[in-house]
């Protein structure tokens, strides 16, 4: 807990610094789908599916350059891991042991590299590192198909991860972005699951 306070204080500052810096504000957000990649524990010739998700966001984008930029963002977002199964041999809980959805506060701090490629156009790709914890969540009661709310401490509950996004942009006010995150920590709620994103961005 003390650690993500200190990270949290750290980023704060930074983010509040940087609005003397030349920079715009933004706000995003848009659907994403989630895929936990670990192999059922019932067999290699098994897969979990993706699950559905959406994420909203705000942000300050830094200018470091003509092309260069780095912001850190603040977000909130929905998971559906998609960990279910489709079996005829196995009960629901089998098929569903894994299956959780939660909701997470994520900071993003992505360093961005754009170039124009028109006259009112231009393609943004960019990466960094991400903080994310989760405020609440649901799985099945084992043995069940009925829905819990997940439990845990801060360390479950936790994780650190990178981000990779590429962008259009049509100037001066408009970004269509996709995104990919994956956590590093391998334990805790949100282990080993890829998110895929598309959204929109608007900067003021």
């Amino acid at each position: 807990m003390r650690l993500f306070a200190i990270l949290l204080v750290f980023v704060c500052s930074s983010f509040i610094s940087s609005v003397k810096a030349e920079g715009r504000w933004n706000v995003y957000g848009g659907g994403s789908l989630s895929h936990l990649c670990e192999t059922p524990w019932i067999g290699n010739d098994k897969s979990y599916g993706w699950g559905g998700g959406f994420f909203i966001g705000g942000g300050y984008e830094i200018s470091l350059g003509q092309h260069w930029s780095l912001t850190p963002q603040l977000q909130i977002g929905f998971v559906n891991n998609g960990a279910s199964l489709s079996s005829e041999e196995l009960g629901f809980y089998s098929c569903h042991a894994n299956w959780m959805q939660t909701w997470d506060l994520g900071i993003p701090v992505v360093a961005s590299y754009r170039f124009s490629v028109g006259e009112s156009t231009a393609l943004r790709f960019g990466a960094g590192p991400y903080l994310q914890e989760s405020l609440a969540g649901k799985c099945y009661a084992n043995g069940t198909d009925r829905k819990t709310n997940l439990s845990g401490t801060f360390a479950d509950r936790f994780n650190v991860g990178v981000i990779g996004e590429a962008a259009l942009e049509t100037r001066p006010h408009l970004s269509y972005m996709f995104r990919v995150q994956y956590p590093f920590l391998k334990e805790g709620w949100i282990r080993k699951t890829i998110t895929l994103s598309a959204g929109i961005r608007y900067t003021f």
